[in-house]
Order: C-alpha cells, then sequence, then structure tokens
C-alpha cells in the first residue's frame, strides 16, 4: 500500500506535468465538443446519473452486460497501486452510488457490484454529490492526484498511461488515464503508441463527482466515449 499526504502527491504530479507535460488537473479546460444543452447537475444522485449498460454494447464489449446497484461505501480504485481504502476514508460524506458491469450472475456476496471472477468485470462506476460544485471540483482533482503515482511504475509492473482531458460543457469534465500490462512497461512508464486496455476515469458533473474504472479491454477511442458518455448522464 502507498501512503502518500495530498501535498506530497500534488507536489509529484506537478513535476511530472512540468517535465512531460502527461497531467492535466480536471475542469479548468475548455469543452472540446461544447455541448449547449447539457447543463450542471445539482442535486442529489440517483441510479439515472449511472452510465448504462448499453453504452459498453456500443463500445463492442460481445458479451451482455449486466447491471449490479448499491448505495453505501467501498473501495473505489485499484489496491494493487493507490491502496485499499473506501472512499469514504478518502473523502468522507454520506455514502455513495456505486455501479457494477458484469457479464455473470456471480458477484461478491458483500458487494454485488464486483464479479467474483475478474474476467467477468467490465467495469465499475462510483459516484456521490458533493453539495456544490466547488467541493465536487477539490473532491475530483483529489481522486485523479490519487491515481498519478500508478502512471510511473517498476519495469514489469501494470501501469497508467497519460492523462487525458474529456470536456463536455462547463462545469461538465473528465480525465482517464488508459491501463497498460506489465509486459508493456519496459522502462517504468507507458508506453508510446500502443493502445490502452481500459483505464480509470475520475468524472465532475456540477456538484456531482465520480471514478469509472473500465476493466473491459477499450483503446483511446472506445475509453474516450465511454467516459464521455458516464460524465455528460453523471
Amino acid at each position: 500500500m502507498r501512503t502518500r499526504s495530498i501535498a506530497v502527491i500534488l507536489t509529484a504530479a506537478v513535476g511530472l506535468g512540468l517535465l512531460t507535460g502527461r497531467f492535466v488537473l480536471p475542469g479548468h479546460s475548455a469543452p472540446d465538443h461544447p455541448s449547449p444543452a447539457a447543463k450542471p447537475a445539482d442535486g442529489p444522485v440517483t441510479e439515472g446519473s449511472l452510465l448504462a449498460a448499453d453504452a459498453f454494447r456500443k463500445a463492442g464489449v460481445p458479451k451482455p452486460v449486466h447491471v449490479r446497484d448499491r448505495v453505501g461505501d467501498g473501495r473505489y480504485a485499484n489496491a494493487a497501486c493507490a491502496g485499499e481504502k473506501t472512499l469514504g476514508q478518502t473523502l468522507g460524506g454520506p455514502g455513495a452510488h456505486f455501479r457494477g458491469f458484469v457479464t455473470t450472475e456471480d458477484t461478491d456476496a458483500e458487494d454485488p457490484t464486483l464479479a467474483v471472477d475478474i474476467k467477468d468485470q467490465v467495469a465499475r462506476e462510483v459516484a456521490a454529490d458533493a453539495g456544490n460544485p466547488t467541493l465536487a471540483q477539490n473532491y475530483a482533482e483529489r481522486l485523479l492526484l490519487e491515481e498519478v503515482p500508478c502512471q510511473t511504475e517498476p519495469a514489469g509492473h501494470w501501469i497508467y498511461g497519460p492523462t487525458h482531458t474529456v470536456g463536455v460543457a462547463p462545469g461538465i469534465a473528465a480525465n482517464w488515464m488508459g491501463s497498460y500490462d506489465g509486459d508493456l512497461n519496459t522502462a517504468g512508464t507507458a508506453p508510446r503508441g500502443k493502445e490502452p486496455c481500459g483505464g480509470i476515469a475520475v468524472l465532475r458533473n456540477g456538484s456531482h463527482y465520480g471514478v469509472l474504472e473500465v476493466d473491459t479491454c477499450l483503446d483511446t477511442a472506445a475509453m474516450t466515449r465511454i467516459v464521455r458518455a458516464a460524465v455528460t448522464r453523471l
């Protein structure tokens, strides 16, 4: 487990951004495809705020995708890098909405949003309402900063690639990093010119914030479409 203070991670992230240009804080860039109809969310997160299973069918997932929902607390990031923590431990506050996208009926007895076999896990989304856009922005930045160290790992360890920004409208934006298997990590950073296999996104829409982990193998174009759909719906 890595234990790093937000200040230490922020310093490292800023340094990484200055040296490589790979890191971008969420929510400050102009929308890349402005959507005049999109208005920032306000109020409680509901099941309708979460991504629909049909989005993965459109992304090319061949098997039927089942949705499993719950409300409460729980882990939200890959423990092999960011550390085993719950959303409540990181940010505090009330319970969040968890949605698992799975291709099986065999899910964890304690957390039905998780497939027993990781190969059956398509994705998992966690979302909550921060109460106001400023706090949601703060939460999104903190959640993204936690994942930044995963962009630098020893050769042979799975790794996240560069940070991509998806802007939908003012106050509606996401940042995502692609995931690469350890056999593609030969120099301690993500390989250039290679497509990712899924990844992780941090979402913010008005007062709502969330994390989307994609376990199925989606490339850059498909990940961008999924992330855009998720943050727009949020």
